[in-house]
Formats: structure tokens, C-alpha cells, sequence
């Protein structure tokens, strides 16, 4: 008895980890064409499009620009900028201390999450500060 009990467990957790797989394996489809498209920081707004970030473009325009924008209390302010020249708050700080509406009021059918896109616009900021901090002479020090 304890033999057909142990072979129906090991059964049931062979089924389970394969269905498990099949899911994992299609969800991160959508994943992994995301990744395979990151495009690459070059300026400071960006344009973008919906081709290259995939299945992870979160908004209805095909289309915008990403930006960051210092600001006086908070840090940066990250946006997307629509093709009709609205632009909206890809985080708190665009949202609270600029008053741009949130980028989610623009969200695409089918209901993805900000974070690429918001994820983008931290690299938007920090290649932009990169580029700040390097054409920034260095004080001299002398002895």
C-alpha cells in the first residue's frame, strides 16, 4: 500500500512541476521579448517607440519620449511625452512636485504594469547625470 501511495505522490509532483514549467515558460515570453528589446540610452528626452519594448509597452501611444528633469526638492522627474505633446508623470516625484497626470491614465489595453517604461526613465536620468558629471570640470587642488 505504501508503495502505490508513493508512486501516485511522485505522479502528482511530476504532473504539477511540468504544468508549472509550461506556465513559467509562457509567461516569460513576454519576458524575454521585453529584455530582447531594451533600447539603448542616447539622450536626455528619448524617443521611443512600442516596437522596441515589445510585449512590455504599457501605453496606448505607439510612440513618445522619455525625460528626466532635476528638480528642486525630490530629485528627478520622470515623464513620457505622447505624440500630441501631453506629457505624463512616470513617477511620484513628476506627479506631485510638477503636476503632470500619471502615465496610467494612458495604460494600453491590455493592462501592463509602468515599471519598464519607468525603469527606462531611471536610465534616461542617470545616463543624463553621467554626461552632467563628466563635462563638469573638476575643481583643482593645489598642495
Amino acid at each position: 500500500m505504501t508503495t502505490t501511495c508513493t508512486t501516485r505522490v511522485r505522479a502528482l509532483a511530476a504532473i504539477t512541476a511540468g504544468l508549472s514549467i509550461s506556465l513559467l515558460v509562457s509567461g516569460c515570453s513576454q519576458e524575454s521579448d521585453a529584455v530582447l528589446k531594451w533600447p539603448a540610452v542616447t539622450s536626455n528626452p528619448q524617443r521611443i517607440t512600442s516596437d522596441q519594448f515589445g510585449a512590455a509597452w504599457p501605453v496606448k501611444p505607439k510612440e513618445g519620449k522619455v525625460g528626466c528633469d532635476t528638480t528642486r526638492y525630490s530629485g528627478f522627474a520622470i515623464t513620457f511625452t505622447a505624440p500630441d505633446g501631453k506629457i505624463y508623470a512616470l513617477n511620484n516625484v513628476a506627479h506631485d512636485e510638477q503636476g503632470y497626470p500619471k502615465a496610467e491614465t494612458i495604460r494600453g489595453p491590455s493592462s501592463k504594469t509602468m515599471w519598464r517604461l519607468r525603469s527606462f526613465g531611471m536610465q534616461v536620468c542617470s545616463v543624463d547625470r553621467a554626461k552632467r558629471m563628466q563635462s563638469t570640470p573638476k575643481p583643482s587642488r593645489t598642495p
